[in-house]
This record gives C-alpha cells, structure tokens and sequence, in this order.
C-alpha cells in the first residue's frame, strides 16, 4: 500500500468514526464495558490464588521427639527430614526454648517452678512443605524415622483446605474465561452491527473495483481506535478501582494476602489496552469479511 493510499485509508476511518459516531460511541462503550469485567476478572484470580497459597504456606507438620535425645540425635533427625523431597524449611524447637516461649505467651516467670521443676514439653521439629498436597506423604515418612513419638499436621483441615483452595483457583479461571470469551463474543456483535450499517457502501466501493485491502483497512483500523479507546477507559477505570481498593484493604484489613504489586498491576492494565486492540482488529476483520466477496 502507498503512502497516498495509507493516508487516504487513515483519512476515511477518522471520517467514518465521526459520521457514525453514535455506533462509534457504543462499540467503544462495549469495549469498555467488557475489558472492564474482564480486568477485574484477572484481579479476582490473581488474588484468589494468592490467598490461596498464603494458606496452603501456613500448613506445617509438627512432629514430637522422643525423650532424653541427644543434641546430636536431634540433629541428625533434622538433617534427614532436610533431605526429604517436598520439604522447604526445618525448625527445631528445643523443650527449654518451648516452655520459655510458654511462658512468655501467659505472661508468667515461675510456671516452671509451679510444675514442680518438670518440663512438660517434648522436642520439636517444625516443617514446612514446598507444596500442601505432599503434607500427608511427608507425615508419612517421618513417622518412620527412629526417635519420632508423634507428628501432628491437622488431620482432616489440611485434606478441606487444599480441596477449597483448588475450588478458588478453578473458580478464578473460570470467571476469567467466562467473561473475556462474552467479552470478545459482544464485541464482535457490535462492531459487526456498525459494519453492516454500511453495507451499501461497502458494495459499492467493490463493485467499482476498490480492492479487498483498500476496503478492508479502514474497517480494520476504526475497529483498532475503538478497541484502544474503550481500553483506556477501562484501564482508567479498573486502574482507579483497584488501587482505591487495595489502600482501603491495606489500612483496614490488612491481614488479607492481597496482590499489591504496581509492576503487575501496571502489566495486567498494559495486557488490557494490547487486547482492546487485538478485539477491534479481529472483531472488524471478521465482521467485514462477508462483504469481500462480492
């Protein structure tokens, strides 16, 4: 295409915009409408797995030593549970250092000499996992280990909470994928609508002998302002909504895990503009392509 002929075709999307502003108006309305729902969609599913593996992180094994071990004992035990697969960190929690930690806890400086001089508490090796799912396998292992009386990881809650964290993920990407696929689909519809507006005009120009190209771009173009429009006004708006959003939980609720990255949140409003205009560039393609082969 020439450089006359790219003018001319610039010149006549920026004229079409205006002459058909109303139809404009609402396709860049439905763009943002939609890329809207769908920015808040992504936000929901970061965020749900994000509280989702802030869970699954607190899960940990406790697992109770037998009396009368030796440091060294207890060492070694902490060097095999180290080497174990799935395993991220190993803490070692001596019986001296529990009941003083106890006793902090219940703001008292004799609960030791209350006992009788006995501590009650029995070493402790404290695990955490790379991944929730291996908590039981890891329990298992341990179990087997010679100087273990008993391991604890909450039966029962932790099988309920990988199953609930699970379901947010699916939940996550299901909404995402629910509403950018409506999103695309009205989109489609709407720009479609504007084209078959103007069907005349469209057979006109081809039945006197304007090529596909030199019809198709100035659709292809409008359809990519009104994408890149709409998406400015969504990320406008969800960009706005979210960080109002994200202080209001941060001074309010804090102990919520919420994603507060900027670079991502400047990535996924960055990602919002680029499908705009991926969805009015494959939007007007699509609609426009009927009418080519007259």
């Amino acid at each position: 295409m020439s450089l006359n002929s790219a003018r001319y075709v610039l010149t006549q999307s920026l004229v079409s915009l205006k002459r058909n502003f109303w139809l404009s108006a609402a396709s860049i309305l439905t763009v943002m409408i939609s890329l809207t729902i769908v920015g808040y969609s992504v936000f929901f599913l970061v965020n749900t797995s994000n509280i989702a593996e802030t869970f699954e992180s607190q899960v940990e094994i406790a697992v109770f030593l037998n009396d009368h071990l030796e440091t060294s004992q207890i060492n070694d035990l902490k060097s095999q549970i180290q080497k174990l697969e799935g395993v991220a960190t190993v803490a070692v929690t001596t019986k001296d250092q529990a009941i003083i930690e106890f006793q902090e806890s219940m703001g008292s400086d004799s609960l030791l000499e209350d006992l009788g001089g006995v501590n009650p508490f029995p070493d402790k090796i404290t695990i955490t996992t790379t991944d929730a799912r291996l908590v039981e396998e890891i329990t298992s292992q341990v179990s087997g280990l010679t100087g273990v009386e008993k391991v604890r990881y909450g039966q029962g809650f932790v099988e309920k909470l990988i199953v609930f964290t699970q379901w947010l993920r699916w939940v996550g990407i299901g909404v995402v994928a629910a509403f950018a696929c409506a999103s695309f689909l009205l989109i489609v519809l709407n720009i479609k609508t504007n084209v078959n507006s103007r069907e005349k005009e469209i057979q006109i120009m081809r039945l006197v002998g304007a090529s596909k190209s030199f019809v198709r771009w100035p659709f292809i173009i409008e359809g990519i302002v009104i994408g890149m429009v709409g998406a400015i006004l969504a990320v406008a708006l969800v960009g706005a909504t979210y960080t109002w959003l994200l202080q209001y939980i941060i001074s309010t609720l804090s102990f919520l895990p919420v994603v507060s990255s900027q670079q991502f949140i400047i990535n996924v409003l960055l990602l919002m503009i680029l499908g705009g205009v991926a969805m009015g560039f494959l939007a007007s393609a699509f609609s426009v392509r009927k009418f080519l082969n007259l």
